[in-house]
């Protein structure tokens, strides 16, 4: 049982490494105003990412991995990639005060990604509902546990980020960072919507 618990926070620590727009957005905010401001993009996109996995635990018996509806969260979830992107082109001068990552901003990027709701109905409820049934309450044990972990990770990346902050502002070329981050975010708008659209006909 208790190396079951480890495998959950060892899954949740795991994904929080993987690169995707929310651990893209900790990376530029830790580099534009340090890990301290970067813990509130963390924070957001857990509480985001919680209600999500809530969801997907509450309705596991209702929806079908293939439901349009995946889809559509896709589709909302580039659209906000595809503005932010924008933004971050855009920015010529650093200004430290200008809020590019929003409350509201990260919270839906974090909510409205198709391709996690599809990891968590598929892979993530059904390990839940196994923990259900061998520990009380083992379904919201598997979400605290997973959460944890994927925090865990996030913010330990944004430490380490940290390190190449003084580099970057030295060196005036966050405006730069900036830039190669839009096409990553483009990128990862341009993957949900092809994705989405494939799942659609198919």
């Amino acid at each position: 049982m208790l190396l079951r618990l480890f495998e959950t926070l060892s899954l949740g620590f795991f994904c929080g490494l993987i690169p995707g727009p929310i651990v893209t957005a900790v990376f530029v905010e830790t580099i534009r105003k340090g890990w301290l401001s970067a813990r509130r993009i963390v924070w957001i996109a857990a509480a985001g990412e919680t209600v999500m996995s809530i969801t997907c635990v509450l309705a596991a018996s209702i929806l079908n991995p293939k439901h349009p509806l995946f889809s559509a969260l896709s589709f909302f979830g580039a659209i906000l990639l595809f503005s932010l992107a924008w933004d971050l082109w855009k920015t010529i001068q650093i200004n430290e005060e200008d809020p590019l990552f929003s409350r509201r901003r990260i919270f839906f990027i974090s909510l409205f990604n198709g391709m996690a709701w599809i990891f968590w109905i598929t892979v993530c409820t059904p390990q839940a509902m196994a923990l259900d049934v061998a520990l009380p309450f083992g379904r919201w044990i598997f979400i605290v546990l997973f959460e944890i972990g994927w925090l865990s990770s996030t913010l330990l990346l944004a430490n380490f980020t940290e390190r190449f902050r003084a580099y970057f502002q030295a060196n005036k070329k966050l405006h730069l960072l900036y830039r190669t981050v839009a096409i990553f975010f483009l990128f990862f708008g341009t993957k949900l919507v092809i994705e989405s659209a494939k799942r659609l006909v198919n």
